[in-house]
């Protein structure tokens, strides 16, 4: 099986369900949890695919391509501009921090995130896979410029459109556009940590894209717990162990506290 698409998605799901009764969260509990736009958007960060989502916008989609950044780089940095602003002012919600403090208190927790505003680093998270990259780094245009990516959180950035010291090319934000390939070794990373997992929490994605939602798949395949959290039932709903719908921020504490036979304990 492939996490690349949707091929045996319903014979995997069909045959393993798992009792949450039988299961206990511990410290040597593999927990993996797969975080998308509905968890940021708990926190005021706009979200892509929803009725006002940004890529409703066609304009705005081919200045999320390579070709349209590089043929208008002053309307695209225009554009990540307002996505910086509006993501400057958010702060990490209960979501965010009950999976920081899940690692705090020695539990194995890995995130991979499909987002790209760096909230589950800001709560205190340590081991992060960001599979979009982050808007808060730049990077040149030129793939094979030897220029490394470099943080920069001016809000705005000015000066726009910037350019390379090195070979001239434009420079753009350091995040995964539409026709982009993700970073390989990302993947690989991400991966490798869901065939090995014990415990894959599923937390405000939809679900649709690829290969993000290929690992709640690989999860459920390789035989761990998959725990959904969402306002609403996704294509992911299907073959999770349990979803549990409504706030992440208010359903993930009380939920890890019942798997943990109240041994972790956050506070909302």
């Amino acid at each position: 099986m492939s996490v690349w698409g949707t091929d045996d998605l319903h014979y995997y799901s069909s045959t393993k369900k798992i009792n949450l009764d039988d299961f206990t969260l511990t410290r040597d509990t593999k927990i993996t949890v797969l975080s998308g736009a509905g968890i940021s958007a708990e926190s005021g960060v706009p979200t892509f695919r929803g009725e006002d989502g940004i890529w409703k916008d066609a304009e705005k989609m081919r200045l999320a391509t390579p070709t349209g950044f590089a043929t208008h780089p002053d309307k695209g940095w225009d554009f990540y501009n307002l996505r910086r602003m509006n993501m400057a002012g958010a702060e990490p919600n209960n979501a965010h921090k009950v999976l920081a403090e899940l690692e705090r208190q020695g539990y194995d927790v890995v995130v991979i995130t499909q987002n790209i505003d760096r909230l589950h680093h800001v709560a205190g998270s340590k081991r992060v896979i960001e599979l979009h990259g982050t808007i808060w780094e730049i990077k040149c245009g030129n793939p094979g410029c030897s220029l490394e990516p470099f943080e920069n959180k001016d809000v705005p950035i000015k000066g726009i459109p910037l350019f390379c010291d090195i070979c001239g090319t434009h420079l753009r934000p350091n995040v995964v556009f539409f026709e982009e390939m993700l970073d390989p070794v990302n993947v690989q990373n991400a991966e490798i940590r869901t065939r090995e997992t014990d415990l894959f929490l599923v937390v405000g994605t939809s679900g649709v894209v690829y290969p993000a939602a290929g690992f709640a798949q690989l999860a459920s395949a390789s035989g761990a717990v998959v725990i959904e959290f969402n306002l609403e039932n996704t294509p992911l709903s299907f073959f999770c162990d349990k979803s549990v719908l409504g706030q992440c921020g208010m359903l993930i504490p009380p939920t890890l506290n019942k798997l943990s036979r109240g041994e972790f304990v956050y506070e909302c």
